[in-house]
């Protein structure tokens, strides 16, 4: 899994990356004629997209889909887990925008921590193992905790995704995707979906993260919610998971250079909604031609370059 680093990238000004090709794609008879009831975007169709994930917010921008985290679009709610202690959320700085967005004409996609939480998530103390400051590597996670090592961030923890494991914490984790649904998003998108290819303190399989990202698919499109995989291009499960979610979120492809692992969606025409950055992960200058050159090499028709806190700060299309 890539891992998106913290700071805020000086805005540089940068101007538009298009080189000019044209994309050519796979012909249309590899998708599937049955008319899903939940938003299945083909490649080019949210091109006027945004994501942002951090302040500072501006959705002000008539888009074709924004990509919003869960918690910031919350109107203020209880969630009840019947258990005689429900959670306060509370409303989060995009509260009430979601039904505004919609009425504007967008896709609104609200990202949800599926295979990690927040330490801050006002739902983490239901997950099993919660603490202020759980171990974290080398500490092995403490028994019967279902939170592993942190992630790129020490406030956010790895889930144990292994099937034997799951029963523990599931059906905490489907109140957020009912919270999704209440809210009016569109689909969710699977932040850490890609487990498997991170260091969680667990011993995750090759079956375990298979059956994980078909079981979170599932529960989306149960309740119609468009679903979209987070990063796992390199995690050998590409193929199949390409026909079972509905896009693909990939960053840093143009960066790395390997842009083409999106292939498998691409073949099937599904949407690959790619982010770049205008610093490499460790912090040096990139030229944004060049990376938007490799977006469009491996067929990727709706790239950005963003910040790196995936705020409002920057947004530049590849191809206009």
């Amino acid at each position: 899994m890539r891992l998106v680093s913290t700071f805020v990238a000086i805005g540089l000004g940068f101007t538009g990356c298009d080189n000019g090709k044209s994309h050519l794609h796979p012909p249309d008879s590899s998708r599937d004629a049955y008319e899903a009831p939940w938003w299945t975007p083909g490649p080019g169709e949210a091109k006027n997209w945004d994501i942002q994930v951090a302040p500072p917010f501006d959705v002000t921008a008539d888009r074709a889909m924004y990509m919003l985290d869960l918690w910031a679009v919350a109107t203020a709610t209880t969630i009840d887990y019947g258990d005689g202690s429900p959670v306060t959320v509370p409303a989060g700085p995009l509260a009430g925008k979601v039904a505004e967005l919609k009425g504007r004409g967008a896709k609104v996609i609200c990202r949800v921590g599926t295979g990690a939480i927040r330490l801050t998530d006002p739902d983490a103390a239901k997950f099993p193992g919660f603490a202020a400051s759980p171990p974290d590597r080398p500490t092995a996670p403490a028994a019967g905790s279902v939170l592993g090592w942190s992630t790129d961030d020490p406030m956010e923890r790895y889930l144990d995704v292994r099937a034997a494991s799951r029963p523990l914490w599931e059906s905490r984790m489907w109140k957020r995707f009912d919270l999704a649904y209440q809210l009016g998003c569109d689909g969710i998108l699977h932040d850490w979906s890609d487990v498997i290819s991170g260091d969680t303190g667990f011993t995750i399989a090759v079956s375990d993260q298979s059956s994980f990202g078909a079981a979170v698919v599932k529960e989306a499109h149960d309740r119609e919610l468009s679903s979209g995989m987070h990063n796992g291009t390199t995690n050998g499960l590409i193929d199949p998971f390409a026909g079972q979610f509905d896009w693909l979120f990939v960053e840093r492809c143009g960066e790395y250079g390997d842009c083409g692992l999106a292939r498998p969606f691409v073949n099937l025409r599904k949407a690959v909604f790619a982010v770049d950055y205008p610093t490499d992960v460790d912090g040096a200058p990139l030229t944004m031609s060049a990376t938007c050159s490799q977006q469009q090499a491996g067929m990727i028709d709706d790239g950005l370059i963003k910040d790196t806190a995936l705020s409002s700060a920057l947004r530049q299309q590849c191809v206009p």
